[in-house]
């Protein structure tokens, strides 16, 4: 298992307010392969506060390099993962954090979670160090 610290920041989902978060909470990245398909992987993203567990393809999880370009405003949002059997949708917002959204689209999510986009870059990089060759 691999893991990686970053800071958490506060912002807003597609311009909605939210909770804030505290600035100097730690997110904690960790892949680890998902039984006998080594192209699925379990993600845990862990903050002091929650902790987020979702199954996706490593090929999808690369695709979260181009983030920045996922804007919920513009409905751009990427769909990569499942949690408990529900997509995960992932957007970029304006504070520069990342929110997953989990629900059966990124209007009706039922639950998000949201995290600097410097955790995300490294969840990117991860997935892209552990695809076959």
């Amino acid at each position: 298992m691999s893991g990686v610290l970053v800071l958490v920041s506060a912002g807003a989902i597609g311009g909605r307010s939210r909770p804030r978060c505290h600035p100097a909470a730690v997110v904690n990245v960790f892949i680890e392969a998902d039984g006998d398909d080594p192209a699925v992987v379990v993600v845990m993203l862990q903050a002091p506060t929650w902790e987020f567990h979702f199954l996706a393809q490593l090929s999808d999880l690369a695709r979260l390099r181009s983030i920045r370009d996922a804007d919920w405003a513009t409905r751009s949002a990427l769909q990569i993962g499942e949690a408990g059997g529900i997509p995960v949708h992932w957007c970029i917002n304006t504070d520069a954090t990342v929110s997953a959204l989990i629900g059966e689209d990124d209007e009706t999510w039922h639950i998000a979670f949201v995290m600097p986009v410097d955790a995300i870059d490294r969840l990117a990089a991860e997935a892209v160090d552990l695809l076959p060759t």
